[in-house]
């Protein structure tokens, strides 16, 4: 068992997180499922848990607030976005932050769906 001293000393690394749209709801999302988050944070996350429920939580001010209490520290950000067709599906991220297309495929458009 951990020791509430070396709790205190404790860092969370988040190697690669990766955040789908809409950003208001997967990054709470992400961060609320993380138990030892929540334990470091010596917070059940419940008021903000009840917020988000019901679009209330502001989620980039309560981000702000963990980096401004120094309790998130970003050392590096990057935003990778697809741009093209609108119709493709499945494409998902690696855990280096690629894409990976390798179970991707094309939802087929209504005017394709004329032709057959």
């Amino acid at each position: 068992m951990i020791g509430l001293m070396a709790m205190e000393k404790s860092d969370i690394w988040l190697a690669t997180a990766n955040f789908f749209k809409p950003l208001e709801f997967s990054i709470f999302a992400t961060l609320y499922e993380m138990p030892l988050l929540r334990q470091c944070l010596n917070n059940t996350l419940s008021n903000e848990l009840n917020q988000w429920r019901n679009n209330q939580l502001d989620v980039e001010a309560w981000c702000e607030s963990l980096v401004d209490s120094q309790i998130f520290h970003p050392v590096f950000h990057h935003w990778l976005e697809l741009q093209g067709q609108k119709t493709m599906r499945g494409v998902r991220m690696n855990t280096f932050g690629w894409f990976d297309f390798k179970s991707a495929w094309f939802k087929p458009s209504e005017d394709n769906l004329e032709k057959y």
